[in-house]
């Protein structure tokens, strides 16, 4: 039986058709996906330097334990609370010693803090590769956990340092790696800001201070690593 090339010619290009290509059978898997969750908590470790200020009495930082909640809000925006407790040293100065002497030893510091924040993600709702880096800012409050040394009773009552409580800014950045849509593991790096007010002592005019103020803002820096279970 005789074939006419228009009819073979015909069928081979309806086979070509009904045939699907090597580029449309394969599914290039996207970088990014949608993070559902939208609450997330976990606790924090971290370890925190900050400076002790110009008389040098000001807690020194120290090891940082904690927790943080976080709602996702919309788009790059969540809105997170973070409680931690500070524990680590500072100095006792006696300002009525010569220069080189001031220091009657050390007391142990215990400072809380508790403060609401703003994360911007920079991958918006979605993770790249499974990591969402962001930045973060807020405010809050720190608040002395410690009470007065035993070393400090030996001061005169104006020359004892409290810390008291205090404004407390934060800003940073970090990255969230997620091993599952639960859960992953959260890195910061936070700079903060808290008002050491400075002993009515350091002011009399019989000691050779000058131009001592009422308090002076200190800045610490933060490094926590933390866990994050979403739902």
């Amino acid at each position: 039986m005789r074939v006419s090339l228009r009819t073979l010619s015909g069928a081979t290009l309806l086979a070509l058709l009904l045939i699907p290509s090597g580029a449309d059978a394969q599914t290039i898997p996207s970088p990014f996906r949608f993070l559902e969750a939208k609450k997330e908590v976990g606790p924090v470790l971290g370890y925190m330097n900050a400076g002790t200020g110009r008389f040098a009495y000001g807690p020194n930082g120290g090891m940082v334990v904690g927790g943080r909640f976080g709602i996702e809000l919309a788009g790059p925006l969540s809105f997170e609370t973070v409680a931690t407790y500070i524990s680590g040293s500072r100095d006792i100065v006696n300002p009525g010693r010569d220069e080189g002497e001031r220091k009657a030893g050390e007391a142990d510091v215990g400072i809380g803090t508790l403060d609401a924040r703003i994360k911007f993600s920079l991958t918006g709702d979605r993770a790249w590769h499974n990591v969402a880096p962001f930045i973060v800012f807020g405010g809050g409050m720190a608040l002395d956990l410690a009470g007065t040394d035993p070393v400090e009773e030996d001061l005169e009552p104006a020359d004892r340092f409290d810390f008291g409580s205090s404004f407390f800014g934060t800003l940073g950045v970090g990255n969230r790696w997620f091993i599952s849509d639960q859960f992953g593991v959260r890195a910061d790096a936070v700079f903060s800001l808290w008002r050491l007010s400075t002993p009515p002592g350091f002011s009399d005019p019989e000691r050779d201070f000058l131009n001592v103020e009422e308090g002076e803002w200190i800045s610490g820096l933060t490094f926590s690593l933390a866990g994050v279970w979403r739902w």
